[in-house]
């Protein structure tokens, strides 16, 4: 749009009729101020007009005007306010495709600042620099809450000194802490792209995968990890080398999830090309595309018995899909805005999906008519499961408590109360008795599913935690937290067995 802009303020510099524009105007020929300078030119073409101006220039640029709103209509609007008073900084308006480290650059320069780093809240969700904005689930007409951290700290005293210190740097906020199925392998990645394995046992550092990774799972048998990378592909990594031993390609844009079969011998990959795509995880070669969606498709999991895959998109549908044919066997249509995450009970009779538009929806497999639809706080969904035995969902969303419903009836049968701030995620044990939640004051809460009593308060973080996770066996319960740190932890008794540290405090450069 910039190159529009540019363009037509390059007609006026040689006419000073009605159409002139002096040069402090075309400085202001800025993206983010879209609005006045198209209401601007269009007083100028139709003073042009009425004053009987003509030629080739003049319908040229009713077309560029034509194509510049039409641009215009594309983008996002944007309100800034400061987290802690709710001051408004700056309303901007950027394309869906931009980085939210665009719209930092952009309050950078309305503030006026250097010095300073800039994280934005979303729903009560810090946003990843590198998400594009409309992978963050931003909208038009959003508002995001600003977080300043200041880079250095100056001082003076009576003694006559003057001292610049930069705050210690620590390891970069830790995401992903998942545990391989035989217990003995801990994966973690970091937001700086790290993507690290850990003897359990130990707390030894075992390999680092190659590649700058975004999130990643181990396979059924423990030795392959399947995950997401920064240059928008998928691969294969061998678990204990760290190697990757396939880059899967077929994808026309960003992939934004890999996931394998319960059997390990298949991987579906959801992409922002509006499809998803089945793998042999053996030979990376592509077994089929699944093609059907309108838009992004953010999430893709299989089913138990692997028989079946069911995707999320942005285009607020999920299908449910054969394996064996690649046939859309259902679509399932009722959410307002678009998914994120899609699951299917253990029975598989039952899909859940998590939506942009603030609710839970439960969908019948066999006919695709939704069961249920459940509202969660604050209009945010963060994380939302099924328990083992498929007879609740477990929902954290944007408020101090987790919730668990009724899979039958939608009600909500326990809350588990306790955080002092919002829970950020939460997971069942593998017997389904237990239910561990993570959340932004830095603790992990274990409780009982019976009672709703919380049986272990897990201290140790000094930041939000992230994620949190039991192993296969229910005895560890992994937690991933902005300290740089990931943690395991003995369920039963709520001992910090390990902590993890070794990410590095900076973006690291690309290896292969």
């Amino acid at each position: 749009m910039s190159a529009i802009l540019g363009w037509i303020a390059s007609l006026f510099t040689y006419d000073a009729d009605p159409l002139a524009i002096d040069s402090s105007d075309e400085d202001e020929f800025d993206c983010r101020h879209d609005g006045s300078r198209l209401e601007q030119l269009r007083l100028r073409l139709e003073r042009a007009e009425a004053a009987g101006v003509e030629g080739e220039a003049l319908e040229t640029l009713r077309c560029k005007l034509e194509e510049l709103e039409e641009e215009v209509q594309k983008e996002l609007s944007i309100t800034v306010c400061h987290a802690m008073s709710g001051a408004v900084i700056c309303t901007t308006r950027l394309r869906p495709t931009d980085r939210v480290a665009c719209l930092r650059d952009a309050v950078l320069q309305e503030m006026g600042e250097t010095g300073v780093a800039l994280r934005f809240l979303l729903h009560a969700q810090l946003l990843d620099n590198y998400l594009t904005l409309s992978e963050a689930g931003i909208s038009d007409g959003d508002v995001l809450s600003l977080i300043q951290t200041p880079l250095r700290c100056c001082t003076a005293s009576f003694d006559g000194t003057f001292a610049s210190m930069a705050p210690a740097e620590r390891s970069g906020p830790v995401l992903v802490a998942t545990l391989s199925s035989d217990c003995r392998t801990l994966l973690t990645v970091s937001s700086h792209g790290e993507a690290k394995t850990w003897c359990v046992e130990t707390g030894r550092q075992l390999c680092e995968l190659s590649g700058q990774v975004i999130g990643g799972e181990f396979s059924s048998h423990s030795r392959l990890i399947v995950g997401t990378t920064e240059d928008g592909s998928a691969r294969v990594w061998c678990a204990e080398t760290g190697t990757c031993r396939q880059t899967l390609f077929g994808h026309a844009d960003d992939v934004k999830s890999a996931t394998f079969s319960p059997d390990g011998h298949l991987i579906v990959t959801a992409s922002l090309d509006g499809t998803a795509c089945l793998w042999n995880a053996s030979t990376g070669q592509r077994v089929r595309a699944l093609v059907g969606h309108n838009d992004a498709v953010k999430y893709a999991a299989f089913s138990n018995s692997g028989s079946f895959i069911a995707t999320a998109s942005a285009d607020a549908t999920a299908r449910i899909w054969s394996v064996a044919s690649g046939e859309c066997l259902q679509v399932l249509k009722g959410h307002d805005k678009g998914l994120n995450f899609a699951a299917f009970s253990p029975q598989e009779g039952i899909v859940l999906t998590a939506s942009m538009d603030g609710t839970v929806r439960l969908w019948q497999v066999s006919d695709g008519e939704c069961r249920l639809a459940l509202l969660v706080d604050n209009n945010v969904v963060n994380t939302a499961a099924f328990s083992p035995n498929g007879l609740s969902v477990l929902i954290a969303s944007a408020s101090q408590s987790v919730r668990l419903f009724c899979a039958e009836s939608g009600q909500c049968i326990k809350t588990f109360a306790g955080h002092e701030d919002w829970a950020r995620a939460a997971a069942f044990s593998p017997d389904g008795d237990l239910v561990a939640s993570a959340s932004y004051d830095g603790t992990v809460r274990v409780w009982s599913v019976a009672t709703g009593d919380c049986v272990r308060v897990l201290s140790g973080h000094s930041d939000w935690v992230r994620a949190v996770a039991f192993s296969s066996d229910g005895s560890l319960v992994s937690s991933a937290s902005y300290d740089g740190t990931a943690r395991l932890w003995c369920a039963l008794t709520g001992e910090c067995l390990q902590t993890l540290m070794g990410h590095s405090a900076g973006t690291r450069a690309p290896s292969e």
